[in-house]
């Protein structure tokens, strides 16, 4: 949903980091912020697969380094968003 994951990225500079990595090698191949994407799209943009599948990927990854610091070490992560796992 629109603004998903905002107060993490505000709060956990681990989360954050994860975010702008990944928005940072995306910028490569893409003119379309995940960042942003992420943290001021409108829920519009982000009823889209094409925007919303590498954000939700962006944000599932930045929770897993986020959990690791809590001591949670997950053995896999498995994902989904529109309908793939």
């Amino acid at each position: 949903w629109a603004g998903c994951g905002r107060d993490l990225y505000e709060a956990h500079p681990v989360f954050r980091r994860t975010i702008d990595a990944i928005d940072d090698r995306w910028r490569a191949y893409s003119p379309t912020s995940l960042r942003e994407g992420c943290f001021e799209a409108p829920q519009a943009a982000l009823d889209e697969c094409e925007l919303a599948q590498p954000v939700i990927f962006a944000i599932q990854c930045a929770l897993v380094e986020l959990f690791k610091t809590w001591g949670v070490y997950p053995d896999c992560v498995l994902g989904h968003s529109s309908g793939e796992m």
